[in-house]
């Protein structure tokens, strides 16, 4: 049987790919052209003829990262400024976060804990960006939510609210990308305490979390 031989675009497409991987585990600093060369099964010669350099690569990576982020954006987006609309975005992030390595923005998020861990670069991108996007909607709907009495406590800044909802997604997604989670999590209640944990946080109404609790009990 003769192989399919890849063209230009599609070799391209599959080193963005590969990269990915090594960009994720190795950050753009640690990460080295001999090792994308290798997860993309090409040789290192091959590489360059499709980009310039480890930058360009890099770039690359980062294009197909933000392409993912507006989908995942588009899918976790307020339905409604309301408090059951806060949430149900709580709760899409932390049932996405709970597929681990399955989950939609799995390969983007371990870019940014990597580089949370090396120079903050990349991280600073994405969260500005993700943040600048987001936060016209978040305002509006905590702010929907205070008014019928959904919201109540002293006011959260809305850039804090939306980076901490973030964290907490990021954290879960990240300790269940392996075989076994690396945390020790209660699993049976990890979604219903996560969403509890979140709209207490948010400053959400007991009754209102737990109506909303029970909504998504009963439709299960």
């Amino acid at each position: 049987m003769t192989a399919t031989r890849l063209t230009a675009a599609g070799r391209r497409a599959s080193i963005i790919v590969a990269a990915r991987g090594v960009f994720a585990r190795y950050g753009l600093e640690g990460a080295r052209t001999q090792q994308i060369a290798r997860a993309a099964g090409v040789s290192e010669a091959l590489l360059f003829r499709h980009f310039l350099t480890k930058t360009h690569i890099y770039r690359a990576v980062l294009r197909s990262i933000i392409t993912e982020q507006n989908a995942f954006l588009r899918k976790t987006a307020l339905t409604e400024p309301s408090t059951r609309g806060l949430l149900l975005v709580i709760h899409q992030l932390l049932a996405n976060a709970l597929e681990g390595d399955r989950a939609d923005n799995a390969e983007g998020m371990r870019m940014v804990v990597g580089s949370l861990a090396g120079d903050g670069h990349y991280a600073r991108l994405i969260y500005r960006r993700a943040l600048r996007l987001s936060m016209p909607t978040l305002e509006r709907a905590l702010a929907a939510a205070r008014a019928e009495g959904g919201v109540v406590g002293t006011p959260l800044s809305s850039a804090n609210a939306g980076a901490l909802l973030e964290h907490v997604a990021t954290m879960i997604l990240m300790a269940r990308c392996h075989p076994r989670s690396a945390v020790p999590y209660d699993d049976a209640r990890l979604l219903s305490d996560g969403i509890l944990f979140c709209g207490r946080g948010l400053g959400i109404a007991e009754p209102r979390i737990m109506a909303y609790l029970d909504e998504i009990t009963k439709s299960a």
